[in-house]
């Protein structure tokens, strides 16, 4: 038992925005500009076209699975939706995903960054086959599951069936004769792009697919992704395009940090210091370190750490989003019981509410919670704006 989706990442589409550096992260400035936004920009219905290989080759389906998301919140496990009640939970939750806009985010970077991978497999395969292939290219088909004998039938099928037009390459993989050949180039494809836009798998601890590892991990399975498939990966490659994306990350992380508090309603810092690690939490280059850190703090208090949960008590910081809205259910009714109702117990009543954070409509909640309190003459009406 989990707590739902639906309470808690409504701002997850502004959370996002430093998945476009992870492009440049794997590809380089060059490659994302020549072969990603000078095509889309210049030519966006042979870019559409060449899309939809990406979606041939089995991702880049958010529109309709929905699947980053889902893995992201860590409720994929479709045998464990036993009612008809938590069957339509997870049909609203994969709705949500195009509510929150987070779906349609997903899909177009995956088809964006998807092009991209495969446009450098196949330039890749053919050098490798031509006998210039370069130490890069060698050790990036290799870590695709692509050999010289691979690249070679890759090459050649693309050679038959393939075409380029205006600078976009068209693979036409469902064309070729060679199923192996298919078949190898287009899991690279998959393989990458999951990489690139981080998609959650089974790369974080064992103990977190436990039936309570699940309810403590959830929502840290993608933080445990993205040090994987980022920075350990990054600090294999150290070159050109890992610095650019880490910069690139770093500015949009700031960008990010920027959002969310304009959106709350909240004054950005004045401190340099605090846009640094803002800007170093919302890139998503250290995962999980940051989750570590938010335990640290809330364990010493405040006395040790660099980063922020404040809307997050000690238990949710320790055991999860479900121990932290079991305690927010104690705190309201031990409020109640004790006729000392305020308005912080009415704003965690309020995050309790389906869609209450989502960042298009969380205005409107906030100034509902406002005029609530301000009805019912609660004490401190002009509650603090918190982060959550």
């Amino acid at each position: 038992m989990t707590v739902h989706p639906l309470q808690l990442v409504g701002g997850m589409t502004v959370s996002a925005i430093p998945d476009m550096a992870k492009v440049v992260f794997a590809h380089g400035l060059t490659s994302t500009f020549k072969d990603g936004f000078i095509p889309l920009v210049t030519n966006f219905r042979t870019f559409k076209l060449a899309a939809q290989e990406v979606k041939d080759a089995g991702t880049a389906l958010d529109m309709v699975l929905d699947s980053r998301v889902m893995a992201m919140q860590d409720i994929t496990d479709e045998f464990g939706r036993h009612t008809a009640f938590e069957r339509g939970l997870t049909a609203l939750t994969s709705r949500f995903g195009v509510v929150s806009l987070m779906a349609p985010w997903n899909a177009s970077l995956k088809q964006f960054s998807g092009l991209i991978t495969m446009t450098n497999i196949m330039r890749a395969s053919q050098r490798v086959t031509e006998g210039k292939g370069t130490a890069r290219d060698v050790r990036s088909l290799a870590s695709s599951g692509i050999d010289a004998d691979l690249a070679k039938r890759i090459s050649m099928e693309f050679a038959i069936y393939g075409d380029e037009q205006n600078g976009i390459l068209f693979a036409k993989a469902g064309d070729w004769d060679d199923a192996g050949a298919r078949e190898a180039f287009r899991t690279a494809v998959v393989r990458e792009v999951d990489r690139i836009i981080v998609t959650p798998g089974q790369d974080k601890p064992l103990w977190m697919s436990t039936e309570l590892g699940k309810t403590v991990g959830q929502f840290k399975g993608f933080a445990v992704s993205s040090m994987q498939k980022t920075m350990l990966a990054g600090l294999q490659q150290r070159d050109a395009a890992t610095l650019n994306g880490v910069l690139l990350a770093l500015g949009l992380g700031a960008l990010t940090y920027w959002a969310k508090e304009t959106i709350a309603g909240r004054e950005t810092s004045e401190d340099p210091k605090v846009w640094a690690v803002e800007a170093l939490d919302w890139s998503g280059l250290v995962g999980w370190a940051m989750d570590a850190n938010g335990v640290l703090e809330k364990a010493t208090r405040g006395k040790l750490g660099i980063s922020r949960y404040a809307s997050r008590n000690t238990a949710g910081a320790l055991l999860g989003p479900t121990l932290d809205a079991a305690s927010d259910l104690f705190q309201i009714s031990g409020a109640i019981s004790a006729g000392d109702f305020k308005q912080s117990d009415l704003h965690t009543v309020r995050k309790l509410l389906p869609i209450q954070n989502l960042f298009f409509v969380r205005t409107l909640f906030d100034r509902v919670e406002a005029a609530t309190g301000d009805a019912l003459g609660l004490p401190d009406a002009a509650a603090s704006k918190r982060k959550d």
